[in-house]
């Protein structure tokens, strides 16, 4: 189980995505609150990315907009 800060850092999103609660409820990510900290897997992570939309909307837009600012 990993914090906010290896999670985000493994799927390359924002960091405020994995540490506010009201984004991981928007997104439902999957997390554990253990002791009032909160934790994730990154295979559920992987998965959750992987039938995620939002998440493949996100990377698809930085390409396109990345392409568009170089020309």
């Amino acid at each position: 189980m990993v914090d906010a800060k290896h999670a985000a850092a493994a799927l390359r999103l924002p960091y405020y995505w994995f540490s506010d609660q009201a984004m991981r409820n928007k997104y439902r990510i999957p997390h554990y609150l253990l002791g009032g900290l909160v934790r994730y897997r990154l295979s559920e992570l992987s998965a959750w990315a992987a039938r995620s939309t939002l998440v493949q909307r996100s990377d698809t837009s930085n390409v396109g907009t990345s392409t568009e600012e170089a020309e």
